[in-house]
């Protein structure tokens, strides 16, 4: 029955009435643009799933409950469809509530949206332990239902909620469970029940405890400025509603947003001051010595770092602090004298990682590998110090080609079992079997004392400084973080810094311009369009260069298989730069950061000013290059219009190399082959390889979408749709979203949705009801539980060609799907397989993920008048 009923019942109320209504024309929010003509969406208290979990034999499960273990209220289904049908319960509401075999069901024939008619609740978010089979239910009286399985049971209450009030319940768990040091990311929790006498587990319970676990994410900068993006517009929006006669607990709750964020912004920000450089280089992320992953085999620099991978720099500041190693040329200052250095820790990725080619012409020089080795320049200048018999590239070097045909680099660490080998992990150093070579970069200055509040308790009660000592950072920044940084700069600056005698935020104005003149005079450098990294080279993931985009283009282009799409030279071989496909993403990246950068340093830094003007109006200044001489910057507005066409290219070039080198056709469709006794990489592989095939066969882009760049294209459009008055370039900017949007249009996301209706103020028909429908239904508690995706209400189709699950034909609602960033395909069944378990642990779990999907959209739809709250 579960899986039949409801795609009939969808069908005969397709016509239902929209859930939300249209508010006057002439309502007027604070950011809401003056020749707008859309409507807000009313806003209106909705049922919230609101679940109580109580384990098999719980003495506390209320004994006066009368259990239905019959099916005789389901009048509407015949028979034979209902065969797994356990128990059903109309209410007093004329609500059904069917429990089958497979799960429970909610059906409401007066709901007015069709889709949430029925709604389907499994797993272990809903029924104990992911116990689906029901054996008994009992209504509430009062909306909600009580659900009996063998391995307990579950009270779901359904109290209808304002969007409002849910997301006071997203920004309560923010301190106690997802702040770092004020950065705000998914954790796992811990849940403790300070009333001995409850022994259910209710998360909204007023003696119930969250305690967090917050540890380094590979982009906190980027989850943090989501967040703060959030708060902004949240202070934003109360200050406007309010006025200047709001009363005190008004006030109050203004004051709260803005300290929110305040602290956020701080906590992004600290990260383009954290690596003392001094020239605007921004971590990825930052550790204390003292948190778990910062912890070394022997306790120093030079034991291995097991716990947090990546590259990461332990500061080693003072009077006493002599840098082994000379400094690289992009670091030299002769301005200031450094006051210590930062070494490279011992991890996996500072011993092995050379990576992937980056130009079809590149060879096998350093400047061509995807890695984190030094450059010719920086090993030279670093030679002069060292002495004879311990020069890098000559008598300490790694080599990271293969045995036959070595290619030797130099990476950050190199000891005794690595040098002249292949490259690879060396958990045996220590203070007395130090590496041969181990990375420094200088420090010249300490972190500024507007940091201090954020961590307390490492500053120097002596200097007044955050002790830097106590700090390692982590390096080779990719342009996530660059997006989402450039974007909270521009909106803190404008928004948020928004009182002249406040004289915090008049500090954080400053110091926001300073990042921001420092990273994009960093990017700039030397017309390389890159962050230069400690080695000399730019880091993995934050080019912005044409050749990157753009090498061999000119050849392919003379091959006729371009106009099926298929980039190859004349031998018939893959001849697509590395960064084809992410040329229209960082395109609009490098433009959003210049237009913002132009914003925020016009008051401060004049001459730069007028420097990044130039640079970006070169955006607009006719057709990218596609042959050296590279123009850096010229005609990116075109490349960035680019965003199918490229993925399309990639997907046949791709599906051209799967198919024996002949074009994909019907007649000559191959299949990777699969031996039989694959193995599970084997046989997630070969799905990948068919669905690129069968997209590239149908030109189904959508099956070739990377959702990580969708939601980073996010950030460059909402700073060069805010920004951009020309009419002209910004129609051009909106165009190149439309491509973006029109396949996020089908995940009903409002993080999305919202930033097109700002992009296209005049449009009256943006599906607004859907955005609104996701906030709705989103969970109070974004816990990451498995989730039940058996069911035949959808289609399901291949993976798409990054995922590792089938995908569903439609965007299932929040609250029948796993919790999920934005970053994440919203179609896939991820994590969906689970078992019973009958001593589930409901207080402590994996990941409770911030509310940024929330809280990001709802905010802002606000500010915008897009959304209007229910008073």
């Amino acid at each position: 029955m579960m899986k039949s009923t409801k795609k009939t019942m969808l069908g005969a109320l397709a016509a239902s009435l929209l859930l939300t209504l249209p508010v006057s024309q002439a309502y007027a929010s604070a950011g809401k643009p003056v020749n707008a003509q859309y409507s807000a969406v009313q806003l209106k208290a909705t049922p919230t799933k609101h679940m109580t979990y109580f384990k098999a034999g719980d003495s506390t499960i209320p004994n006066n409950i009368v259990w239905v273990t019959t099916k005789t209220d389901l009048t509407f289904l015949p028979a034979a469809v209902t065969a797994d049908v356990t128990s059903v319960v109309k209410d007093a509401d004329g609500v059904f509530w069917i429990g089958t075999e497979h799960g429970l069901q909610r059906v409401n024939f007066k709901e007015a949206d069709a889709r949430d008619i029925v709604q389907y609740l499994a797993g272990p978010q809903y029924l104990y332990g992911g116990d689906d089979h029901i054996l008994g239910l009992a209504s509430d009286g009062q909306g909600g239902i009580w659900a009996k399985t063998a391995t307990g049971v579950t009270h779901i209450a359904m109290p209808k909620k304002t969007l409002y009030e849910k997301s006071f319940i997203y920004e309560k768990l923010i301190a106690p469970v997802n702040d770092r040091f004020g950065m705000v990311t998914g954790t796992g929790f811990t849940f403790t029940e300070t009333n001995p006498a409850v022994t259910s587990v209710d998360y909204s319970s007023p003696t119930g405890v969250f305690t967090g676990h917050p540890s380094t994410a590979d982009n906190d900068g980027l989850w943090t400025a989501m967040y703060a993006l959030g708060e902004i517009f949240r202070y934003s929006t109360l200050k406007s509603d309010y006025g200047p006669n709001a009363t005190q607990e008004q006030l109050d709750e203004i004051a709260t947003a803005k300290r929110a964020a305040l602290r956020a912004t701080k906590a992004v920000l600290l990260l383009d001051y954290v690596s003392g450089r001094g020239n605007g280089y921004p971590a990825r992320s930052y550790m204390l010595t003292s948190e778990f992953g910062a912890q070394t085999t022997t306790g120093d620099d030079y034991g291995f770092q097991p716990y947090e991978n990546g590259f990461w720099f332990h500061h080693v500041v003072g009077p006493d602090a002599v840098n082994p190693n000379g400094i690289i040329p992009s670091l030299k200052r002769t301005d200031v004298t450094p006051i210590g250095y930062s070494i490279a820790r011992v991890t996996r990725d500072s011993l092995t990682k050379k990576g992937s080619t980056l130009f079809p012409s590149g060879g096998t020089d350093v400047m061509n590998y995807n890695g984190i080795a030094l450059s010719q320049a920086a090993i030279d200048a670093l030679n002069e110090t060292r002495p004879v018999g311990q020069k890098l590239g000559i008598d300490i070097k790694t080599n990271v080609g293969k045995t036959s045909k070595p290619v030797y680099q130099v990476l950050p660490v190199i000891t005794a079992n690595t040098n002249n080998q292949l490259a690879d992990e060396d958990k045996t150093t220590s203070s007395t079997n130090r590496p041969l070579f181990q990375l420094t970069s200088p420090v010249y200055e300490q972190i500024p004392k507007f940091f201090n509040d954020l961590l307390p308790q490492i500053v120097d009660p002596v200097t007044g400084y955050i002790d830097m000592n106590k700090i390692v950072y982590k390096a080779d920044t990719s342009s996530d973080e660059i997006a989402g940084h450039s974007a909270l700069f521009f909106a803190a600056y404008k928004y948020l810094c928004d009182d002249p005698a406040d004289t915090v935020t008049n500090e954080l104005k400053s110091l926001i311009a300073k990042a921001s003149d420092r990273l994009t005079n960093l990017i700039l450098a030397d017309d390389h369009y890159y962050i230069e990294d400690a080695t000399g080279k730019s880091t993995q993931w934050s080019r912005w260069l044409a050749q990157y985009f753009n090498d061999s283009l000119t050849e392919m282009k003379s091959n006729p298989l371009w106009t099926l799409k298929i980039g190859v030279d004349a031998d018939g071989e893959d001849a697509l730069s590395y960064g084809y496909e992410d040329g229209p993403l960082n395109a609009l990246g490098v433009m959003g950061l210049l237009k913002t950068a132009m914003y925020v340093t016009a008051e401060e830094y004049p001459d730069d000013q007028a420097k990044f003007g130039v640079a970006y109006n070169f955006a607009f200044d006719g057709d990218y290059s596609t042959e050296g001489p590279f123009r850096n910057g010229k005609g990116y507005i075109k490349l960035a219009n680019e965003y199918v066409e490229r993925r399309l290219v990639r997907q046949a070039t791709n599906a051209y190399g799967n198919n024996d080198n002949q074009v994909v056709t019907k007649e000559n469709l191959k299949y990777a082959d699969l031996p039989d006794n694959a193995t599970p990489k084997e046989k997630l592989k070969k799905l990948q390889k068919d669905s690129n095939t069968n997209g590239a066969l149908h030109q189904d882009w959508t099956q070739y979408i990377n959702y990580s760049d969708e939601e980073l294209g996010w950030f460059p459009v909402f700073q060069l749709v805010m920004l951009e008055q020309d009419p002209i370039r910004r129609e051009q900017i909106v165009a190149a979203y439309d491509q973006w949007y029109s396949n996020e249009v089908r995940e009903e996301n409002p993080f999305y949705t919202f930033l097109y209706q700002i992009a296209h103020p005049e449009k009256t028909n943006v599906d607004l009801a859907s955005a609104v429908r996701f906030l709705y239904r989103m969970p109070e508690y974004r816990i990451i539980f498995k989730s039940q995706y058996d069911r035949q209400d959808v289609f399901y189709i291949e993976p798409g060609d990054r995922d590792e699950y089938t995908q569903t034909n439609y965007a299932l609602a929040p609250d029948e799907r796993l919790i999920i960033k934005n970053n994440n395909n919203p179609f896939e069944t991820i994590e969906g397989e689970y078992s019973v378990d009958p001593n589930f642990n409901y207080k402590v779990q994996g990941e409770l993920e911030s509310a940024t999907v929330f809280t990001l959209p709802y905010w802002m739809g606000r500010y915008f008048g897009i959304i209007k709250e229910a008073q």
